[in-house]
């Protein structure tokens, strides 16, 4: 299972998970819809992303469903505390890859990312903001 991860995460990555096939990005800037087009004519199975900003994207979201690419989302905004994560909850991740294709890492678990992205905020006293 080959994932492709964004330039954000530290390089260290691939090396200390080794039970995942990871490899960084390492070319220009680019958006997400460009990686995840790239994942899907390499036969990647998916691309992992730092924080939840990119499940927040519909047209990404539908692009990947369309391509049979998996979106994962390391759920912090630190590349240092989402390596620990993914490292962390490798073998739960391979899993749940095999029937779903969106998915957050959490601090000590994987879950399917909700189908509705809007239900990765919570409103809180009539604004919205991050879980």
């Amino acid at each position: 299972m080959w994932l492709l991860y964004d330039a954000v995460l530290p390089q260290s990555l691939a090396d200390e998970a080794p039970s995942l096939d990871l490899e960084r990005w390492d070319g220009p800037d680019v958006t997400d819809e460009e990686l995840v087009r790239f994942v899907s004519k390499q036969g990647g199975r998916g691309v992992l992303f730092l924080g939840r900003d990119s499940l927040e994207q519909p047209d990404l979201r539908r692009l990947a469903s369309e391509l049979g690419v998996a979106l994962i989302a390391a759920a912090t905004d630190d590349p240092i505390e989402a390596k620990r994560r993914i490292i962390k909850n490798r073998k739960a991740l391979r899993r749940l890859l095999d029937s779903h294709d969106c998915v957050l890492v959490l601090s000590n678990e994987v879950r399917p990312a909700p189908q509705e992205s809007s239900s990765l905020y919570r409103t809180v006293s009539g604004r919205r903001g991050r879980r």
